[in-house]
């Protein structure tokens, strides 16, 4: 077993920054250190491990398998020091520098991410908050409960313990079109449907663990034409082509006004498609993770745009 006591503990705070900003002048900055200090943190900790834990690319400084496998349980350690001295001290917004990143697979992610760092600026400035978009997240369990991700919002729940979720809106399924298209109006039938083409997105996970929502889609839709990586992509493709294609009604004003697309309902009546906010439940009495929380119920249901109500989750 690895003796501590030799190890300057400081040196896993610049490890953690190097990785996350990918050069040293970046972790340099990021924990006011001089870039001559942080390289030889690094070198330390290098020898301490026995083992190299970055490598050098044209981007930056790009981890080693080592430093990967590394990474997960010094960044929950860390945070897990930060948040019992923050809370040990009681947490101010104000004053605070903790850094949350949130995962938001919704198409609405940009949109709301906008609006969150907007909110929490306000009220905190010191707390910085980061932004994953992608549709199809790699590892999302593994990356929440290793507190890489604080937090998520999507449509598939993490069933397995000890995660939290909480449905946070009810959407629903519509129709894309282009304007004009030569064969798509309100009326459209459900025949129609089959016999149409569509643009759809990568099955994340089998269908029969699906949203009730997406599998009552996938039996209308029977011409995949193109499949494609993210969401925001299908409006791209049906405004050019004669392709249809499925999306959330939160967005329809949005596809209307700026891309001219006709967003119509389903000539079936679909079941909602449950929106989760997710969470490891080693969170739950983390002071600034319930202020996260509280920022992003808030801002969420102010924006309006959501369908129904948000509920409350945070307590």
């Amino acid at each position: 077993m690895f003796n501590l006591r030799s190890l300057d503990l400081n040196l896993l705070t610049v490890f953690e920054a190097i990785y996350e900003i990918g050069t040293v002048s970046g972790a340099a900055d990021h924990l006011a250190l001089s870039q001559s200090a942080t390289s030889h943190a690094l070198s330390r900790l290098r020898e301490a491990c026995k083992a190299d834990l970055f490598v050098r690319t044209r981007q930056g400084l790009s981890p080693t398998p080592v430093a990967k496998e590394m990474y997960p349980a010094i960044k929950q350690a860390l945070d897990a020091l930060r948040a019992s001295l923050g809370d040990a001290r009681g947490f101010d917004p104000a004053r605070s520098q903790r850094r949350f990143r949130i995962s938001l697979p919704h198409p609405m992610g940009p949109f709301y991410a906008i609006a969150l760092r907007a909110a929490a600026a306000a009220l905190a400035p010191g707390i910085v908050l980061t932004f994953d978009t992608v549709s199809r997240p790699v590892a999302l369990e593994d990356n929440i409960r290793d507190g890489i991700v604080d937090i998520a919002i999507d449509w598939l729940p993490i069933t397995l313990d000890p995660f939290v979720n909480r449905k946070l809106f009810d959407e629903q399924m519509v129709l894309l079109a282009r304007s004009n298209h030569p064969l798509v109006n309100a009326g459209i039938t459900i025949e129609d449907l089959r016999k149409a083409e569509f643009v759809t997105l990568h099955h994340r996970r089998e269908i029969e663990h699906a949203p009730q929502a997406l599998r009552e889609l996938s039996k209308l839709i029977i011409h995949e034409a193109v499949h494609v990586s993210e969401l925001l992509e299908i409006p791209t493709v049906v405004a050019s082509t004669d392709l249809l294609g499925f999306f959330l009604s939160s967005m329809g004003p949005i596809l209307e006004e700026r891309i001219g697309l006709q967003v119509l309902r389903f000539p079936l009546e679909l079941s909602p498609l449950p929106i989760y906010v997710i969470w490891h439940e080693t969170r739950r009495h983390d002071a600034a993770h319930r202020w996260l929380r509280e920022i992003l119920v808030a801002e969420l249901f102010s924006l309006g745009r959501m369908g129904q109500a948000v509920q409350a989750f945070a307590k």
